[in-house]
């Protein structure tokens, strides 16, 4: 409730092309860590009761700047904007808690490095020196990789494509062939690359059943050659685009009996143009989860694994699961997904329908994840119990000891 009745703080963020600009002209980067940066941001005593909450014993409030309040991250930029000051846009960047220093000589590299330590140590902020990177000449930087004045995506943006696997199957060759249609417009030539793989379309009202036995193929050399071709465009930067920030973040997800995928994209004027992919395989409890929980656990995976790009921005999700679109806006009926709701509290999102034939390409991803899965924390169990009644109690052992019978007798027999 506290971010639904609270007034938004319009500190702009600074565009990510325009970064991308500043740092193409160096040689020479280091990134700067916070540890824990947000709770070395102190509250004022006066707003620290709005961030209260009670449990089952006590009742606290937030003395520094929690995570979750949807005025935290523009709050964030503009102290580590204010503490850079002039030296902005000259050798330092910050984006949220992304610090970046960069320089054209390694001479030059070692003032400037030393000036903005100065102004942070100033400022009272620590650092976590095992997550810093030191006058690197190489170096990844909100989602890409920066090296010689060169920029491209990172490697983790672009993975979920590059390294899923070959179609075995017809469904699993015609469902790559969609997803990639998705950008056919910006795909120059697209229907004579993709025909290849056209041959494995269902020609048949039973083929294009859901429940058509799947039929095992072996890609033919033509077939081959335009799977890869199409991965690599749809990887490269003829596609995968820099973000721009004057225009909306939108994220297509979705989830299999295997796994989730989803897409970040921001919409052109022209159509809607990727920024990153991702996919991930579930693990054996994860397959047993309920459907909506699959489902809504693809869209708070997404959402943190791109929080740089979507901290203190509105932006949209599209899903082809119908439970979920009031997921955002009022209390869910299933525990797991009403955790996960309150943990996104901070992000301004819309949730959409979309329908399952137009959500191509989240669909491919989720049925051919590339990423080894992880247990979610609500999925284990404590090894250990604690009483929740007698925490502040003394137990007083009444009985020490216990003498049997045989005790006694051996007893008696010694002291005789």
């Amino acid at each position: 409730k506290l971010n639904n009745i609270t007034t938004k703080d319009a500190f702009p963020m600074p565009r990510i092309d325009d970064i991308f600009d500043h740092l193409s002209q160096a040689e020479y980067y280091t990134t700067i860590d916070f540890k824990s940066g947000y709770f070395q941001v102190g509250l004022d005593p006066e707003d620290r009761p709005k961030t209260a909450f009670s449990t089952r014993d006590q009742h606290y409030q937030f003395t520094v700047l929690p995570q979750g309040v949807t005025n935290g991250p523009p709050a964030f930029q503009r102290i580590v904007s204010q503490i850079l000051g002039p030296t902005r846009w000259q050798y330092s960047l910050a984006y949220l808690d992304d610090v970046i220093i960069y320089s054209t000589t390694f001479n030059q590299h070692l003032h400037h490095l030393d000036d903005i330590l100065n102004r942070l140590n100033d400022a009272n902020f620590r650092l976590n020196i095992n997550k810093c990177q030191i006058a690197q000449t190489a170096i990844d930087y909100l989602g890409h990789h920066i090296e010689h004045s060169n920029i491209r995506p990172n490697a983790d943006n672009i993975r979920a494509l590059v390294e899923t696997r070959q179609p075995t199957t017809a469904k699993e060759a015609f469902r790559f062939v969609k997803a990639a249609e998705y950008y056919r417009k910006f795909i120059p030539a697209f229907s004579t690359i993709a025909q290849p793989l056209h041959q494995y379309a269902p020609r048949t009202k039973e083929q294009r059943s859901k429940k058509s036995q799947a039929t095992p193929i072996t890609l033919s050399d033509d077939a081959l050659d335009a799977f890869n071709k199409l991965k690599k465009i749809l990887t490269n930067d003829l596609i995968l685009r820099i973000p721009d920030q004057n225009l909306p973040f939108k994220i297509q997800t979705d989830a299999s009996k295997i796994g989730i995928g989803a897409v970040l994209m921001q919409t052109h004027s022209h159509g809607d143009l990727p920024v990153a992919y991702l996919s991930k395989k579930f693990t054996p409890t994860q397959m047993n989860w309920p459907a909506t929980e699959q489902e809504c656990y693809a869209i708070i995976y997404a959402i943190e694994k791109w929080h740089k790009y979507l901290d203190g921005r509105s932006f949209i999700i599209e899903t082809d699961h119908k439970p979920l679109l009031p997921f955002n806006l009022k209390q869910q009926l299933n525990s797991k997904c009403e955790r996960w709701r309150l943990k996104l509290q901070q992000y301004q999102f819309t949730v959409r329908y979309i329908k399952g034939k137009h959500n191509t390409v989240a669909d491919y991803l989720s049925r051919s994840p590339v990423d080894n899965g992880m247990n979610d924390e609500d999925d284990y169990t404590p090894t250990t119990s604690r009483s929740t009644q007698t925490d502040n109690f003394t137990i007083t052992h009444v009985v020490a000891s216990v003498t049997t019978r045989a005790q006694t007798r051996q007893q008696k027999r010694n002291d005789d």
